[in-house]
């Protein structure tokens, strides 16, 4: 019994460490942000893990453009945000306004 619970938690490992942006955002358990940035709809490690290492790649590309264009990173950020909320396709998740999660 042990051993067959052990094996299991195994096998849950490693499809939780495959998991990649679409699939998170097709499985709910994450969702596009007004500031530009993923956020955590259902927290798990490995949900926490892949919306930090997106987030930190955005925050790359949003400095480069805010300093390129002569911009705040808040002004781009607000921009990326709108951008990304108009593209994310229904069914999946944004955070509204009032900061709750909505499917759009």
């Amino acid at each position: 019994m042990k051993k067959l619970f052990l094996m299991v938690m195994l096998m849950l490992s490693f499809s939780v460490s495959a998991l990649d942006l679409s699939d998170a955002k097709e499985q709910g358990l994450v969702g596009e942000q007004a500031n530009g940035l993923l956020g955590v709809v259902e927290e798990s490690a490995a949900v926490n893990a892949l919306v930090k290492d997106i987030n930190s790649k955005r925050l790359v590309i949003l400095n480069n453009m805010a300093e390129k264009n002569g911009m705040t990173l808040e002004q781009v950020s607000i921009l990326a945000g709108e951008k990304a909320i108009k593209k994310t396709p229904a069914g999946q998740y944004i955070r509204n306004a009032s900061g709750q999660w909505v499917v759009k």
